[in-house]
This record gives structure tokens, C-alpha cells and sequence, in this order.
């Protein structure tokens, strides 16, 4: 087969390629790309059509590449990355602080943390346009599915500036409702006559989960669930005890800290960002922000304020 130097393609086909290769699947595909079905499968039948080669087979399990899609994934994806490495570097030369900036964080960070900071960044920076994207799936920094990236715990990371901030802190979290059902725990083994609220799917690895498990033999599940807010609400309903960080728990009435000399769980939190991107200014901006209000609120992070 012809190298893609010998065809006059448009590169927009070449992303719909790369998506489909990726995910082997049509659907899969138009999701990541915001775009429909038909759409994605129209754009592949206008590639192969101009490269004169059939690029996927369809099988019942999805798409799979063909001899002719294989030989040239790796040169799509090289020029992907090229293009990319360009985007990055252009943007730097902005200096005017406009804009957007997709900031990850995960879903309890983001809603009760870095929700309330953003009124006043925004009074700060009006032509600066946020874009939240929030959960634990990791991201491509690479493709600028993000810009900054707020994590909890090591993260790891190629090509990225990391920036570690300050801990934060966990505990185990009661209603007073609930304790007032139950006794209150004196030690860890009490835990096993007690209810929890476990995580499950996409938050099934949390650290503090991951922490409260291993130090219980024996454990009843009242509920598990796969949404940190909503493991938060059934805490506040009764519904059982939760591992949680102190910056969810320590402004909500009702709660009472369990077990403080016998549960406790220190993370870093961090800020990530590409390195190519850093200097861009509506970048820097944000990062000295996120940076001075994370410093700010450090003792009520670490929990270091209810000592």
C-alpha cells in the first residue's frame, strides 16, 4: 500500500481513523468524538475510499483493523502527535488572559472544594471561560482532554509538570443519626457490627476505601455505591459509616468523626499540567490561583484545623 505522503487526505478523516482504531467500535468512537454514529461511519467509508483500501473489518464485537489499517496507524499517530505538539506551542503565544481552561478534578474535590472558588476567579478574570470536567477517569493531557488536572495521591505522569501542593487528610464519618441507633465505635474490631457504605465501580479503588478494607477482617455492607455524592447523602441519611475526606465532612452539621486515633489517611494533593502549555497565560493564571487558594485552605484539607 502507498505511504499517507502520497495522498492528498484531509486530516480531519485521519481522527475519525484513529478513534475507531482506539476503540474498535463505531459508537465508542462518535462518543469520544462528540459526533454521531453515522457520521463516524461515513467519514471512514470517505478515507478508504480515497486511500483505496479497506481499513476495518466489521465483526460481531466491534472493528477490527485490517493489514492495510495496521500499516499505517502508526504513521496517523505520529502525525496526530506532531499536530498536537503545534496546537500546544501556538497557544502559547497569547498573552492575553482569554479563553478556556478545562480544569479535571474528582467529583468530591470539584463540587466541594473547587466549586466555591470559582466566583471569584471569575470577578478576577471575565474573558477567562472554565470548563470543569469532573471524575476519576484519567485524561489525555496529551490530546488536551485537559489542562490542569487536580489529583489526590501519586500521580504518574510523562511529559507533565507536577506540582505537589498539600495533604489531604481522610477520616471516618458518622451521623449523628445513625449513632444514635448504634453505638458508638471504640476500636476498629467494633467495625465489624457496623454498617458501611462501600465504594463500587469506577470509585471501587478510592484510598480510603482501599485503607478502611484492609484494616477490616470482617465487614457489613449496608450499601455500596458508585457516586461519591451519593455515598455522602446516604451518610447523612443514617444509612451507615463512611471513609471521607475532611474537606467533605467538616462544614456539614450532623456528622460526627469516628475512630480519629485509629483511621487516619494522608494523601498529596497535586496539579498537573503539560509542559508545553505552562506559560500559555490563561494557564499560569489558573495555576497560581488554584495554587494560592489550595495554600490557603491547606489546614482544612489536611484536617490539621480539627486538631
Amino acid at each position: 500500500m502507498a505511504s499517507l505522503s502520497q495522498h492528498c487526505v484531509d486530516w480531519g478523516l485521519y481522527r475519525y481513523f484513529l478513534a475507531v482504531a482506539k476503540t474498535s467500535s463505531l459508537t465508542a468512537a462518535a462518543r469520544s468524538l462528540g459526533v454521531s454514529q453515522p457520521t463516524v461511519g461515513r467519514q471512514i467509508q470517505a478515507l478508504e475510499t480515497s486511500l483505496n483500501a479497506k481499513l476495518f473489518d466489521r465483526t460481531k464485537d466491534g472493528c477490527a483493523l485490517t493489514d492495510a489499517g495496521r500499516a499505517i496507524v502508526e504513521q496517523v499517530e505520529a502525525i496526530e502527535a506532531q499536530t498536537l505538539a503545534i496546537e500546544r506551542h501556538t497557544a502559547g503565544e497569547s498573552a492575553r488572559p482569554t479563553g478556556r481552561v478545562r480544569i479535571s478534578a474528582a467529583e468530591g474535590l470539584a463540587t466541594y472544594w473547587l466549586a466555591p472558588k470559582l466566583p471569584a476567579f471569575n470577578r478576577l478574570y471575565p474573558d477567562i471561560e472554565l470548563d470543569l470536567v469532573v471524575g476519576c477517569a484519567p485524561l489525555d493531557m496529551m490530546r488536551r482532554e485537559a489542562d490542569i488536572v487536580l489529583r489526590i495521591g501519586t500521580p504518574v505522569a510523562e511529559d507533565l509538570i507536577c506540582k505537589r501542593i498539600c495533604p489531604v487528610g481522610f477520616g471516618l464519618y458518622a451521623s449523628e443519626r445513625y449513632l444514635v441507633e448504634h453505638e458508638t465505635p471504640q476500636c476498629l474490631e467494633d467495625l465489624s457490627s457496623h454498617k458501611l457504605i462501600e465504594s463500587a465501580g469506577e470509585i471501587d479503588n478510592l484510598a480510603q476505601a482501599r485503607e478502611l478494607r484492609r484494616l477490616l477482617k470482617r465487614r457489613i455492607v449496608a450499601v455500596q455505591c458508585n457516586n461519591i455524592l451519593t455515598q455522602f447523602a446516604a451518610l447523612q441519611a443514617g444509612a451507615g459509616i463512611l471513609a471521607l475526606p475532611f474537606y467533605m465532612a467538616d462544614s456539614v452539621p450532623g456528622l460526627r468523626r469516628v475512630l480519629p486515633d485509629q483511621f487516619h489517611l494522608a494523601l498529596d494533593l497535586w496539579l498537573l499540567v503539560h509542559r508545553d502549555i505552562r506559560l500559555v497565560t490563561r494557564i499560569d493564571l489558573t495555576l497560581d490561583y488554584l495554587s494560592q487558594e489550595i495554600r490557603k485552605d491547606a489546614e482544612r484539607l489536611s484536617g490539621a484545623e480539627l486538631h
